[in-house]
Formats: structure tokens, C-alpha cells, sequence
């Protein structure tokens, strides 16, 4: 009797691991239900190019005011709105013709001369508004000096002076073309000095330029203009004792012949005249 008792608990045993594994795996396999959906739905995820929050202004400061009358001055030309304080507008002066494209046509053949002036042979990929602002930019005025009652303004296209003896009666003593930008201007004693980086410089200051390179090919890096003996890049130096400016000195630069190169350029120019 006992030895059937032990074979059925050794039966037992078995059976009863197999039906336990059993269930486990059909309750495994078993779809669990679908969540209820909640009511409030799910927070997104940040937006890394979302902008971030201003940082507080210093002690003292307000921030912009939508009610600033800067905020709604109107666009123009000539006759753009004002808002001023603590300065008094007493008169406009137009740029003299000659530093003036003549024309907003972008289809205007002075558009396609000046880009062609600039080193530009083929514009026929850039948009014509581009075209236009590009051309302009050749008669752009940059910076401005001042000695006594004298205004010089730099130009890409040269510099003009100025009587400001009376500013409300503010007159054109004389106009200089000298294309080649930036035309940046600095004043000393009787020197004026003006920087050149445009393609279009010439030793002599003559309009005409040189002829544009051929067409950069596809894929390739646009070169610089080719080196050519009247082309000039770098600083002018005029005498400005007399009426007219007067040429004394062109000094090439190898770099950017930007306001930077302008100053270093000069500094050494003053040194050398002091010591004559």
C-alpha cells in the first residue's frame, strides 16, 4: 500500500508543475485591456527651438513700449516719418547726381552696366530686386568726418564736402568721383584718407573699371578679379588744403581694406609725415 502511495505522490508532483507553467503561459498570451483614455491629453514634448525667455531687464529699464511713436513711423524715401528727442532736424540734402544710380528700374541697362563695373559678368541667376540693390550699393554713402566747419562724406563712388559753418544752410563746396568703396573717411590736419575694396578701384579714380572675369563654372569658388596694374585696392590720401582735394599717396593693403586696415594704414602715414 504505501508503494502505490509514493508512485501517486510522485504523479502528483509532476502534474501539478506542468498544469502551473500551463497557466502561466496562456495568461502570458492573454490581450490585456486597453486603457481608459483620460480626459486631459497628454503633455507635448519641449520644443528645443522654441526662444527663450528674456532675462530680466536691469534696474531702471522698462522695455519696449508699443506706444513709442518709433513704432509707427511710416517708410520713404525722402519723406520717411520722424521721431526725435533731444535733436532737431534742420535740413535734407540729397546726394549730388552723379552719386546716384538714376534709376529703381531693376530692367534698366545702368543696372546691368554697374554690376558689370563690379566684377559681376553674369547676373542671370540673381533676382532682379538684388540686381537693383547691388547696383545701388555702388553709390552708397558710408561714413562721415568732420573738421571745423567742414563735413566730409564717404561714398562708394567718392566723398563729398560740406560747409557747416550754418548747419540750417548746410552747402556743397565740392564733389570728388573716385569709385571703388567703402569710401570710409578719416580726417587729419590737412590729409583726408578714404579706403578702397570694390573691383571697380582705379589708381586714377576713373569711372570705366576694368571688364568683368568670365563666369565662375558650376561648383567651383569665385575668384578674386585678376591683378592688373591701374587696379586699386587699399587706402587713398588726398591733400585737402585747397578746395579740391588733391591725390598725394595710394597705399595698397593685402587685407580687407575695410575701417580696420584704413586706421592701421593711416597711423603709420601720420608718423611718416610728422617726421618730414
Amino acid at each position: 500500500m504505501n508503494r502505490v502511495d509514493n508512485i501517486a505522490f510522485h504523479l502528483l508532483v509532476p502534474s501539478l508543475l506542468f498544469c502551473l507553467c500551463f497557466a502561466t503561459r496562456i495568461q502570458a498570451q492573454t490581450t490585456s485591456p486597453s486603457p481608459t483614455p483620460s480626459a486631459t491629453p497628454a503633455a507635448q514634448p519641449a520644443n528645443p527651438f522654441a526662444p527663450e525667455p528674456a532675462p530680466p531687464l536691469p534696474a531702471g529699464m522698462t522695455g519696449s513700449d508699443p506706444n513709442d511713436p518709433r513704432a509707427k513711423l511710416a517708410p520713404g524715401m525722402y519723406d520717411a516719418g520722424e521721431a526725435a528727442m533731444g535733436i532737431k532736424h534742420l535740413m535734407l540734402l540729397k546726394k549730388p547726381d552723379a552719386f546716384q544710380l538714376g534709376s529703381d528700374d531693376p530692367d534698366n541697362p545702368k543696372v546691368q552696366k554697374t554690376l558689370g563695373l563690379l566684377g559681376i559678368g553674369d547676373s542671370s541667376k540673381m533676382p532682379k530686386p538684388l540686381q537693383l540693390v547691388i547696383a545701388q550699393l555702388a553709390f552708397a554713402n558710408s561714413d562721415l568726418a568732420f573738421q571745423g566747419n567742414h563735413l566730409f562724406q564717404g561714398n562708394f563712388y567718392g566723398v563729398n564736402i560740406y560747409d557747416i559753418s550754418n548747419p540750417a544752410k548746410t552747402t556743397l563746396l565740392t564733389s570728388m568721383v573716385c569709385p571703388g568703396g567703402q569710401g570710409d573717411v578719416s580726417v587729419y590736419k590737412n590729409l583726408l584718407f578714404m579706403s578702397v575694396e570694390q573691383p571697380n578701384g582705379r589708381l586714377d579714380c576713373g569711372t570705366q573699371g576694368f571688364p568683368p572675369g568670365p563666369p565662375t563654372p558650376p561648383g567651383a569658388e569665385r575668384k578674386p578679379p585678376a591683378a592688373q596694374k591701374d587696379r586699386f585696392r587699399g587706402v587713398r590720401i588726398f591733400d585737402i588744403a585747397s578746395t579740391f582735394p588733391a591725390p598725394l599717396l595710394s597705399v595698397k593693403t593685402k587685407s580687407w581694406p575695410g575701417a580696420r586696415v584704413k586706421r592701421r594704414t593711416r597711423i603709420r602715414i601720420q608718423r611718416c609725415f610728422a617726421l618730414m
